[in-house]
């Protein structure tokens, strides 16, 4: 049986549902504390998110949140057309009660769906990618394939069918 579809315990599969609901929903929790709800114990909550959400140690909790995340995306009906048709509207409404800073910042987050924008954020390290050799960042390719290797052969595998 491939990791992937490893059977998960009760605790991963609420963590899953509480995770994906702290993102998507109206509760704002960090994922150790989406473990503890889950019944984790809070010694090593932070430790166990981790590796909930850590692809190479828990792939099959990992593709478990991302179907989950798929779901609530259906059932809520959000696709980015009807998301820019929403932000459009509230940035009219705004607009036309005087409130130029809220209609700038619809404005801004439309043009963001639509890929006009887009958020960089530079993390200097002492890993600077422009200064690693060409045998270096191969290296650091080859580790993303391996640590990502259960959801390839999950899709090859599915090519197949």
């Amino acid at each position: 049986m491939n990791i992937v579809d490893k059977p998960l315990t009760d605790l991963q599969k609420k963590f899953a549902r509480y995770y994906v609901e702290a993102k998507y929903g109206n509760q704002s929790l960090s994922n150790t504390e989406c473990a503890i709800k889950a019944g984790y114990s809070a010694d090593s909550a932070y430790q166990r998110a981790y590796e909930l959400l850590n692809p190479r140690i828990s792939p099959h909790v990992v593709n478990y949140i991302g179907k989950l995340q798929e779901d609530f995306r259906l059932k809520n009906n959000i696709d980015p057309d009807k998301h820019m048709a929403r932000l459009h509207y509230l940035g009219q409404l705004a607009e036309q009660n005087k409130m130029v800073g809220v209609a700038l910042r619809a404005e801004e987050l439309r043009g963001k769906v639509a890929g006009y924008y887009i958020d960089r954020q530079i993390i200097k390290s002492k890993d600077d990618y422009d200064n690693l050799s060409t045998e270096e960042i191969e290296e650091r390719m080859k580790q993303i394939l391996e640590d990502n290797k259960f959801f390839l052969e999950d899709k090859k595998r599915k090519k197949k069918y």
